[in-house]
């Protein structure tokens, strides 16, 4: 039997996986800081937060929740691969992962964690059925819940394209593909050109304002906070565009500048780390914010930045050490019933 996929191809994938994580925090602080993060009233912040929500928003998330679609399926074809009990490890698995999820839903509502963990189940059944009706079904599932707005809905869908993906090996045979994904770079772009063009002229010139304890919002605001959540919904349609245009790019440029790339790998392995540690530093940096103070989306966006690079670093110095992230140990530990080693042999023979 042919390996499901090789390391090459999975360095790919925790690239992608990577990037996609990059995008979380810019969004996910919005929540964590909700009672702070307001518009300063500069011409900067305006722009910073219309750029959140037509380059971030909805983007990066849909490549995450695809990934895990793939993810599932690299997880049970291995598991197939080896005789090792799919179903049994695929229970525990999730049922581990719900558990992340409902103590993650404690510090930040509305996680991915326990939707995934959820939604996981019809994708178990699925990966029964033939790939064409995945990829059809997916498609048609992204295109009319994307249309609809609907971001928690299009997980489902988003993650049966990633099984479909996974069933039609097409990170796996990648330079087979190159044309498709040259293809898909181009159009993608395109599309991604025009619509940006597009959704920035229809945002609202003095963005979307929270309304803060005694103080009213003008009538000119109020009517500018109901166009840009319109605008919000309106962009919102139009991610899958951007998010295929971030993918096809990164697996284009992987094969000039995977070297390069390598400590954004090295952040995508460790996913599960990092995207709950991102959510504990932003809630211990809360701490440190005064009451009703406001925080400006730029002060915001710039702290993110600080979160993901000191991040990618950190990942890249304990994987030269350590085979798995902690929580990625700690995961795969639960899902197998077994202690697992950690400590890469090198590591280990530096010490004695």
């Amino acid at each position: 039997m042919e390996p499901t996929i090789n390391k090459e191809r999975m360095d790919v994938i925790d690239l992608i996986r990577g990037f996609a994580l990059m995008g979380l925090p810019f969004v996910n602080v919005l929540a964590l800081w909700r009672t702070n993060v307001n518009l300063s009233g500069t011409q900067l912040d305006i722009w910073v937060q219309r750029f959140l929500y037509l380059f971030v928003e909805g983007r990066f998330y849909a490549i995450f929740s695809f990934l895990f679609g793939l993810g599932l399926w690299i997880f049970l074809s291995r598991a197939k691969e080896k005789r090792d009990h799919p179903t049994a490890l695929f229970i525990r698995r999730m049922l581990f992962l719900f558990a992340a999820g409902v103590v993650h839903q404690l510090i930040n509502p509305g996680e991915a964690l326990l939707v995934y963990a959820i939604m996981s189940l019809p994708v178990f059944f699925l990966h029964r059925i033939p790939k064409w009706i995945n990829l059809v079904a997916g498609i048609a599932g992204v295109i009319i819940l994307s249309y609809l707005g609907n971001k928690l809905l299009t997980t489902l869908p988003l993650m049966v394209l990633g099984l479909a993906f996974g069933q039609y090996r097409v990170f796996e045979y990648l330079l087979k593909n190159r044309k498709m994904w040259t293809i898909a770079a181009i159009l993608s772009f395109a599309a991604t050109c025009i619509l940006s063009v597009f959704l920035w002229q229809e945002a609202p010139d003095d963005g979307s304002v929270k309304r803060l304890e005694g103080i009213e919002l003008s009538e000119a605001q109020v009517d500018s906070n109901v166009a840009f959540y319109a605008y919000t919904e309106l962009s919102l349609a139009f991610a899958p565009f951007f998010s295929v245009f971030y993918v096809s790019f990164l697996v284009l440029l992987y094969p000039l500048a995977g070297k390069w790339l390598s400590p954004l790998h090295a952040f995508g392995r460790m996913a599960f780390t990092n995207y709950i540690g991102q959510s504990v530093i932003l809630i211990l940096l809360a701490l440190f914010i005064p009451v009703n103070s406001v925080v400006p989306y730029t002060t915001a966006t710039i702290t993110c930045l600080l979160v993901v690079i000191v991040q990618i670093i950190a990942s890249s110095y304990w994987l030269a050490f350590f085979k798995y992230g902690p929580l990625e140990w700690l995961w795969r530990c639960g899902t197998y019933g077994r202690w697992l080693s950690i400590r890469r042999k090198r590591a280990a023979a530096n010490a004695n």
